[in-house]
């Protein structure tokens, strides 16, 4: 792959047998310039002595990063943050920090500091006059051939638009490409990034990247799902700041209608109430929805709650579930693929996961039917908002037919603005595969998702619309990225140890899942990053991993005696060729 190489000269300068090293400590280095604190994309020696120059904005990561892991420890769930977990774990000696403006003497040697926020927020730029040619080293903000390592790491609030990160599809973009384009400015003649090979034409491949970056919102914004939230105005303007002022020629709306007697709602909740005055209830994430259960109830408008289905596993979907099960004593039903996220979400890393696993679960599996009722139920994999996904299809005395899809459609289009959530990009394992569900079924069915009050249903026309734009997206952040396979660089979880939360004592077992998004076999080496006195039974793997599957190899720590509190166990990465560092890590809590 073109964006990951061997190490380069251009990271190591020698003067008057001195060393100056960027992004990981060379032999020998007395000074080490850091863009930024990515801890996939820096290394320093232990108990190195060189001088350690990082920005401002970040430095207290690199210092302080036991305060980071306990807050996000508890932050972790009800995330809509989209926190970035790639930051150091064992703390570093700062010797400078740098902000915007700063200059740095070494050698004979000027470095001018500028801000290029984008790839971290605080990221800084490195600007020097080296054997004639002005050379900028830029962390992660571009590799050679304008590309980029991924774009779930650009997931961001929009503050001005009062929008959450995790509705910010890759917003930091903007960013990255005002500090592209200031960077553009000051006509340097060589870029050097964190990763790769220099980038010896500079104009052409901040312009490529710029480029690429602009198809894919493109095509997001064109079946952008917030669009029926916020509105046109709205819209346009979150469009207009990645798009630069344009915006695209949207799908228009959805056919709307209002909810038959038979569907009640209930905030973000949908109860189905049958002749006998039986009841199933969609999602169950507020104490308000149990509260008027209870009084429809006592008021006899429904006889008792036969049964919770499960959407997914977003908090605001699934907080009193369980509690709600236990109320009314029913069982709670939802497909195979939620099983584990549902029962057990502390294995999980997940935007807005709950803290209430569901112990009453009856997973079904997909296609499955169920007749309760004049209803007859069919269970479906429905993996578009997030990975863990499902859908039920109710059909109605064979005379209405209504699909309920939790959060993964409104009327202007797809809900995949969060990339934390594993919104895939195969054929068969996101929204290609819901668009090719909702085709399938029975003429006139309306969707209902939760959030939306009227039900709605798509024409062919706009199937296809959806379907011809997602392809055109998935190419474009192909381009952009160089994977494989393009899910590699949506897909933040494509390495990760389950259970990501490990509570008790030792032996620690854990499993490192990887998934090879790609249709053919791809070799992969992995090793742990353990803590100081820490031991594993294996600490390296190596295999040739099956398409479009997951593996999976067998981890078991020893912690030195007497540890306790909380750990964090890395993993480093090599795909194809591929160095992709420290990409992984779980949290080990010892009593």
């Amino acid at each position: 792959m073109p964006w990951f190489g061997a190490s380069s000269d251009w990271r190591r300068i020698e003067r008057n047998g001195r060393v100056l090293s960027f992004y990981r400590e060379a032999e020998g280095s007395e000074l080490v310039l850091l863009t930024d604190t990515r801890r996939d994309a820096i290394e320093l020696r232990t108990g190195s002595k060189a001088d350690v120059v990082a920005p401002e904005a970040e430095a207290h990561l690199l210092e302080r990063p036991k305060e980071f892991w306990m807050a996000f420890l508890a932050r972790r769930y009800h995330d809509y943050a989209a926190i970035n977990t790639k930051v150091p774990i064992e703390p570093v000696r700062v010797s400078r920090k740098v902000r915007d403006g700063d200059r740095i003497e070494w050698q004979g040697l000027r470095f001018e500091v500028v801000a290029t926020p984008g790839w971290t927020p605080g990221a800084v730029s490195y600007l020097v006059e080296l054997d004639d040619r002005r050379v900028a080293y830029t962390g992660g903000l571009i590799l050679a051939g304008g590309r980029l390592p991924d774009l779930y790491s650009l997931q961001e609030a929009i503050p001005e638009l009062k929008l959450r990160a995790y509705h910010g599809y890759a917003a930091r973009a903007s960013q990255l490409i005002a500090s592209l384009r200031r960077l553009a400015a000051r006509r340097p003649d060589v870029l050097v990034p964190s990763r790769g090979e220099a980038i010896l034409e500079p104009a052409a491949a901040i312009e490529a990247l710029i480029a690429r970056l602009k198809r894919v919102f493109q095509e997001h914004f064109s079946t952008d799902a917030l669009r029926w939230y916020f509105g046109d105005e709205h819209w346009q303007k979150r469009a207009g700041r990645l798009l630069e002022g344009a915006a695209p020629e949207p799908m228009p709306m959805a056919e709307t209608a209002p909810l038959p007697g038979w569907i009640r709602a209930i905030g973000n909740s949908r109860l189905i109430v049958s002749e006998s005055g039986e009841a199933l209830l969609v999602d169950c994430g507020y104490d308000k929805v149990i509260a008027e259960l209870e009084e429809l109830r006592r008021q006899d408008m429904i006889t008792r709650l036969v049964g919770i289905f499960v959407t997914h596993y977003h908090d605001d979907h699934t907080d009193r579930v369980e509690q709600c099960a236990g109320r009314f004593s029913c069982p709670v039903y939802t497909t195979e693929i939620q099983r584990a996220v549902l029962e057990q979400p502390s294995r999980f890393y997940l935007p807005c996961l709950t803290t209430e696993p569901v112990r009453r679960l009856e997973a079904r599996r997909h296609s499955s039917r169920m007749k309760w009722q004049e209803y007859e139920l069919t269970f479906l994999d429905f993996p578009g908002q997030t990975y863990y996904h499902s859908a039920l299809l109710v059909r109605r005395g064979g005379r209405e037919t209504v699909c309920f899809v939790g959060d993964s459609f409104t009327p202007s289009g797809m809900d995949d603005y969060c990339l934390r959530n594993r919104c895939l990009l195969g054929d068969d394992d996101g929204y290609l595969r819901c668009l090719r569900l909702v085709e399938e079924l029975p003429a006139g069915t309306f969707l209902v998702n939760q959030h939306v009050e009227p039900m709605f249903r798509f024409t062919r026309a706009q199937i296809e619309f959806m379907k011809a734009s997602f392809e055109r997206r998935r190419a474009a952040i192909g381009e952009l990225t160089g994977w494989p396979h393009p899910s590699f660089a949506v897909d933040d979880q494509w390495v990760r140890f389950d259970p990501y939360e490990w509570s008790g004592g030792a032996p620690v077992r854990l499993s490192l899942a990887v998934l090879n998004h790609a249709a053919r076999p791809l070799e992969c080496a992995l090793s742990l990053e353990l803590p100081e006195g820490w031991r594993a039974g294996r600490s390296a793997f190596r295999a040739t991993l099956a398409p479009r599957r997951e593996t999976r190899f067998p981890v078991e720590l020893a912690p030195p005696p007497g540890a306790s509190g909380l750990h964090v166990v890395g993993a480093a990465v090599r795909l194809a060729g591929v160095d992709v560092a420290e990409s992984a890590e779980c949290l080990v809590r010892l009593s």
